[in-house]
């Protein structure tokens, strides 16, 4: 046979619905169901959601887009999963990186939705654009809203993002995982405003759990990400509305940017000092698939692209766009 001969377009077409030359269309699967579910639900929760039901259905809701269907799958996978979720809980010696990167995610994502405009469109903490927070200012409103809105997301999306992807991507590199897992994340919320504040946000929840290679690390600073959202945010928003001046707040984010990414970074590196490696790409034990560590330059983009080479992934991507005109429209 010709080496040079190219398949026909059927037979590259049947390679593709077969997932062929995909990097794990399996996860390509989770996350169909995930972004499928979701969009299901901004039409649900007009029927299911008031003022009396709003925390029950937001959970019930919750439980069917993301624990349900991760379920599922980690029993589907079986073994080729086991060992590699890393949900395990941090070590106490953690404890000053979580905290820096609880205050490094609130001050940069908070300025980045600055300069997206999210913060005078957004008065709320919102799930998704979906599921608005409601407090009344009685306690029983703040514990519910810390199940509902900050405790829940943050185990729910940790659990499929940081621990599932990251696990099921990470054959071809710590790099490569937490890019890929942090695309899907902010393709997550159907925003196109807001896509450099959760990719940043992804990456940043990446590092978390692979430097303290624990997945339940990086939950908790979701969980700290959330509090702030749902307990400040509106405060915040209202005086970017009512100020229309936000230099003094620009400065004061920028600051505190630059102290808790200083103490962030230092952290990492008495972490990585500590374990007798100067990076965290040269320590195999990172990874769940020892010496697989990086791809070739070269190779990059055709991983990426093979990422999305399976009709799930595709899928994914067009219910992503298709969540975004929603946002847009309406």
């Amino acid at each position: 046979m010709d080496q040079n001969h190219k398949p026909s377009r059927k037979a590259a077409f049947r390679s593709f619905l077969r997932g062929d030359h995909a990097v794990n269309p399996y996860a390509a699967w989770l996350i169909f169901a995930s972004y499928a579910l979701l969009l299901l639900s901004r039409f649900i929760d007009t029927f299911l959601l008031t003022e009396e039901n709003a925390y029950l259905s937001t959970i019930l809701l919750q439980l069917l887009i993301f624990p349900i269907p991760t379920y599922l799958y980690i029993r589907l996978r079986g073994k080729a999963l086991s060992g590699k979720l890393a949900l395990v809980p941090p070590a106490l010696s953690h404890l000053f990186l979580i905290l820096s990167a609880i205050l490094m995610l609130i001050s940069g994502c908070t300025l980045l939705a600055l300069i997206c405009g999210m913060m005078n469109a957004q008065p709320s903490f919102t799930l998704y654009d979906t599921f608005s927070s409601i407090h009344d200012g009685t306690a029983e409103a703040s514990i519910r809203l810390i199940l509902a809105y900050g405790l829940l997301p943050a185990f729910c999306e940790e659990l499929m993002f940081r621990s599932i992807l990251c696990a099921e991507y990470e054959k071809h590199g710590i790099l490569y995982a937490s890019l890929l897992s942090s695309l899907f994340f902010a393709f997550l919320h159907f925003d196109l405003t807001a896509l450099p504040v959760y990719l940043f946000a992804g990456l940043l929840l990446a590092a978390v759990r692979y430097v303290t290679r624990s997945a339940i690390a990086s939950m908790i600073v979701h969980l700290g990400y959330n509090l702030f959202g749902i307990f400040v945010q509106a405060g915040l928003s209202g005086y970017c509305r009512s100020t229309g001046s936000i230099g003094l707040l620009v400065i004061l984010l920028i600051a505190l940017l630059l102290l808790s990414s200083a103490f962030f970074c230092g952290e990492v590196s008495r972490i990585l000092k500590r374990r007798g490696t100067r990076s965290l790409l040269d320590d195999p034990q990172a990874l769940s698939t020892p010496g697989l560590n990086t791809i070739p330059r070269k190779k990059w983009p055709v991983t990426i692209r093979n990422a999305f080479a399976c009709p799930q992934a595709v899928g994914a991507v067009l219910l992503w766009l298709f969540g975004v005109i929603l946002n847009l429209i309406k």
